[in-house]
């Protein structure tokens, strides 16, 4: 019971400072996604069903407290937290650089499946030029923040990870 309460806070931080302290910080009009990177960093560290129920709860967080139809930033996580974590039995390396790797993959992904909902809903959405623009600076600032959220996220990982149960 002790591991989802402990993912679910992280999560509930990120958000916060997501909404809070990373909204603030913005280049060219963009603003890096933390909430998005965790929970990449998650799904490559546990696989896609961690992947898959912390992405669709933190973009259903995330939604409750933007301007947009419920759900559609759940739905995108949820789709990129299910993949970056079907990939992870095919990681063997222990560096940083391939976790920046998936979330700069999965930064993109995430963000033109996000306008591709709201253009399938209806919803205004900005120029093609302002889109392709906001999917690289996204990627590229989410991809930058890797070596301050990976290890941390590790380390909550490994040290809340169930005990192996031994049968003789």
């Amino acid at each position: 019971m002790r591991r989802p309460s402990i993912f679910g806070l992280t999560l509930l931080t990120a958000v916060l400072l997501q909404t809070t302290v990373f909204s603030k910080l913005k280049i060219l009009g963009v603003s890096p996604d933390l909430l998005l990177a965790v929970v990449i960093c998650f799904a490559l560290l546990e696989g896609p069903t961690v992947g898959a129920v912390l992405g669709f709860s933190g973009g259903f967080l995330r939604d409750l407290l933007l301007d947009a139809p419920i759900g559609l930033t759940g739905l995108a996580y949820l789709t990129v937290g299910y993949i970056a974590g079907s990939i992870r039995p095919y990681i063997s390396s222990t560096s940083v650089f391939v976790p920046a790797a998936g979330v700069f993959a999965g930064s993109a992904l995430a963000t033109v499946l996000y306008e591709i909902f709201q253009a399938l809903l209806g919803q205004r959405t900005p120029p093609l030029s302002r889109s392709l623009q906001v999917v690289v600076l996204t990627a590229v600032y989410n991809a930058i923040l890797v070596p301050f959220i990976y290890p941390p996220v590790r380390r909550i990982v490994s040290f809340y990870r169930p005990e192996r149960v031994y049968q003789w």
